[in-house]
């Protein structure tokens, strides 16, 4: 193990050493995650149904856009998650002022992936290419957003408070988006018109919040060592053990189940149910379990410990998607059931995932004597962007594969398609995550001894303020 080198400065906001982050900073971490969720649910909910129904592209082809794309630009990712850990520290210090200038770029991207198709001619070509913008655009303003949990507080207690935020965040608000858009988008004369300015107030909103974010909270984890690692010690990290491979892989599978499930829901409802607008309802039912799901999880999580809390949290996500199966489509009660016992564990996994990966980040400078924040939350990111694409790709794929023509009246052999789409997919990419997760060395125990002997180690080494404050 590497010995650490003298610690670099306390934060330049004055050095609180104040682990407990204020209400008004949890309000705008809230802000932040807010407008991250608003886009990236937009985008894995109705992208692939804006594309084939209301631009009438093939959904095959669509679906080697969704695959393609998000798979090579998530190799962004890293280098973006390096460029991070080694651009200049501002007087807002490591991340803030770098997710300010993402979240305009987020914003812009995320408008012209719906504007651009639909105004210039060849929207199959256009889409890749405003897609692929968005993919190197997204890890500008998601990675500085996803280091900030481990940089706000080193307190256990308050992680599990911030992940609880996030995740709720996350959940409840792509609920409100999934509910919210169809009938707003349905509000105007032109379905395709309603896109468009629902999509320009969406990416408008997101740079508002995700400034409030990048303002309003402060940075109190500083790094022991003040040099910063190199490519040599980024491929360590990267392979060398068992935690970062098996939290990476087994993100990307619930990452493509959240996608494969939500993608799916609008012609779940509209085709096998059979009214669109239970699909609304279905999205309200699935907030309060995913809501409660989110603020159980740190509670499992003290008392069991991260690791077991989230591998229950999948298998009752699991049994939810994977109970669609077998119910009848009239049946909308028990349908909206097994969403919402679906959600209960989704809101569990998604909250925990951000606390596994506080915990990894703080494994990785125990174990490699660097923090690296950017480098692992584009961990999150490229989990988030795979996972989506082919989760979304499936999706797309499965329909394609049964014959899905749109606006049409389907087939039984079509319906009998999404339904393996909204819960056969889901399930088994859930259950894949899960035995993969079995192999994560990480539990509480070692989490706590973790914990204690970083803190031995910042105690034991001077802090020099930097020059430059707020």
């Amino acid at each position: 193990m590497t010995a650490p080198a003298p610690a670099v400065a306390p934060p330049p906001d004055g050095g609180p050493t104040d682990q407990r982050p204020a209400l008004t900073e949890k309000l705008s971490f809230f802000a932040g995650n807010f407008g991250n969720i608003l886009l990236s649910t937009t985008i894995s909910s109705f992208l692939l149904l804006y594309l084939t129904d209301v631009l009438g592209l093939a959904a095959a082809a669509v679906g080697t856009l969704l695959l393609v794309v998000r798979i090579v630009d998530s190799l962004v990712d890293p280098f973006v998650g390096y460029a991070l850990d080694h651009l200049p520290e501002t007087r807002r210090g490591r991340f803030r002022t770098y997710l300010l200038v993402g979240g305009v770029l987020g914003g812009i991207s995320f408008a012209a992936l719906f504007l651009a198709p639909a105004l210039l001619p060849a929207p199959l070509a256009v889409a890749w290419g405003v897609y692929l913008l968005w993919g190197v655009a997204f890890p500008m303003m998601d990675i500085p957003l996803n280091s900030l949990l481990p940089v706000m507080t080193s307190d256990r207690t308050e992680r599990g408070k911030l992940a609880a935020v996030k995740g709720f965040t996350y959940l409840v608000g792509g609920v409100i988006v999934v509910a919210g858009t169809l009938p707003v988008v349905g509000s105007f004369g032109s379905e395709r018109t309603g896109w468009l300015i629902w999509a320009t107030l969406l990416a408008v909103a997101s740079v508002v919040l995700t400034a409030t974010s990048a303002l309003g909270v402060r940075e109190r984890v500083r790094p022991i060592r003040a040099d910063r690692y190199g490519v040599r010690d980024l491929l360590r990290i990267f392979t060398g053990g068992r935690p970062v491979p098996v939290l990476l892989t087994a993100k990307v599978s619930t990452a493509a189940a959240s996608a494969a499930m939500l993608a799916t829901m609008p012609f779940y409802f509209l085709y096998n149910v059979g009214e669109k607008g239970l699909m609304t309802v279905a999205a309200l039912v699935m907030m309060v379990p995913m809501a409660a799901g989110s603020v159980v999880a740190p509670v499992l999580a003290r008392r069991f410990g991260s690791k077991p809390a989230y591998l229950g949290g999948l298998a009752v996500a699991a049994l939810g998607n994977g109970a669609l199966l077998f119910v009848p489509y009239d049946a909308v009660p028990t349908i909206l059931v097994c969403m919402a016992v679906a959600g209960i564990g989704m809101g569990t996994g998604t909250t925990l995932n951000y606390t596994l990966l506080a915990e990894l980040t703080d494994y990785v400078e125990w174990r490699h004597g660097h923090r690296a924040e950017g480098a692992l939350a584009s961990l999150a990111s490229f989990a988030a962007k795979t996972g989506g694409g082919l989760g979304g790709a499936a999706t797309a794929y499965c329909l394609g594969l049964f014959g899905y023509v749109a606006h049409a009246d389907q087939s039984e052999r079509v319906l009998d398609g999404i339904r393996y789409a909204q819960g056969g997919i889901p399930m088994a990419l859930i259950v894949l995550g899960g035995l993969v997760f079995l192999a994560y060395p990480v539990d509480r125990r070692v989490s706590a001894r973790i914990a204690d002997e970083l803190a031995g180690r910042r105690s034991a080494v001077p802090a020099v303020r930097p020059a430059g404050g707020e």
